[in-house]
């Protein structure tokens, strides 16, 4: 979750956010209240505390074990701020072991968390220990960076602009079914010369490139849905 207008930033050090939460309460108040479990421990907010002990505080009576400790941690730092990538793996570690204990098996564990927390299996499985994750998951995970790194090259390749930027007209007529492609007469001139070398008529030239230059725009169209798409 990203509040609009709020930048969220890197991670301080513990010294810094306990400044940072003493000059925010005297400017728009105590914001984010200190989580306790169903017994009184601090789940998430010892910062807080730090910064002011009087911070006020929400008990959480449905929390009472130390899975629903940790899953209420990772939602709420990871939907708060920005967490750097190691600590989203120790939550998910300290989780998923937990979650092998009470009998899944590690193919399960990240359908499991997902489930539970919220975040998208993506996600999870991004972050999640490779201990934990079957051959499958790895895998995809494999495959989805591929197709992300295909798509950004392929995109940034279809999208390039030509050289020739007004070299190439074209008027559509409702009276016919072709359109009227004008191109300038020194490039084609170039064209046309380099298509006769190949004992190739110039239209087929012509077309081919278009047909071309298609694939790679419908191919590129298809690996940014499946990168998208994807949860």
């Amino acid at each position: 979750m990203v509040l609009k207008g709020i930048a969220l930033r890197k991670e301080r050090n513990p010294e810094h956010q306990i400044e940072d939460f003493k000059s925010s309460a005297q400017k728009v108040g105590k914001l984010y209240p200190v989580l306790e479990d169903s017994y009184g421990n601090v789940i998430d907010g010892q910062h807080r505390l730090e910064a002011d002990e009087d911070w006020p505080r929400i008990r959480l009576e449905s929390v009472k074990t130390e899975k629903d400790k940790i899953i209420v941690r990772l939602i709420g730092n990871a939907c708060r701020r920005t967490v750097p990538a190691q600590e989203k793996t120790d939550m998910l570690d300290k989780l998923a072991s937990i979650l092998l204990k009470e009998g899944l098996k590690p193919g399960e564990i990240a359908e499991k968390i997902a489930e539970d927390t919220g975040m998208s299996y993506r996600w999870v499985v991004k972050y999640l220990p490779e201990k934990y994750k079957d051959p499958a998951q790895s895998r995809r995970r494999s495959h989805e960076s591929l197709d992300a790194h295909h798509a950004t090259g392929l995109l940034a390749e279809v999208l390039e602009p030509p050289k020739r930027r007004d070299g190439l007209k074209i008027n559509k007529y409702a009276n016919t079914d072709f359109v009227l492609l004008m191109l300038d007469k020194s490039f084609y001139s170039e064209f046309e010369k380099d298509c006769l070398e190949l004992e190739m008529p110039p239209e087929y030239c012509v077309m081919k490139t278009l047909e071309e230059h298609h694939k790679k725009v419908r191919r590129a169209i298809t690996l940014k849905q499946r990168t998208l798409i994807r949860p």
